[in-house]
């Protein structure tokens, strides 16, 4: 799987996200995209949310993932920053 493809998932889950969400709290869809950052579109309930809708995308690709592990938590640099940095850390795991 390409970095286009886990970004189509990633989109996917930003619109699942956005279905809910306020017009005004609407999430942005773009590689530099902030997530979960002082300046990000969700708080932490709604990044674990946000990674569930996620890791059920890839199931539905067959594709398992575990993205809030202990691993991904403890990581100097978030992988959760932005959609790019969710992208390259999604890559890592496949």
């Amino acid at each position: 799987m390409n970095q286009s493809e886990i970004q189509d998932i990633i989109y996917q889950a930003i619109e699942m996200a956005n279905n809910v969400r306020e017009d005004d709290k609407q999430i942005p869809k773009g590689v530099d995209t902030a997530l979960y950052t002082k300046d990000g579109h969700l708080d932490s309930m709604g990044l674990v949310g946000f990674l569930i809708d996620v890791e059920e995308l890839f199931l539905d690709e067959d594709i398992q993932i575990a993205l809030s592990d202990e691993k991904a938590m403890s990581q100097k640099n978030s992988p959760f920053k932005t959609v790019q940095t969710l992208t390259d850390y999604i890559e890592t795991l496949l």
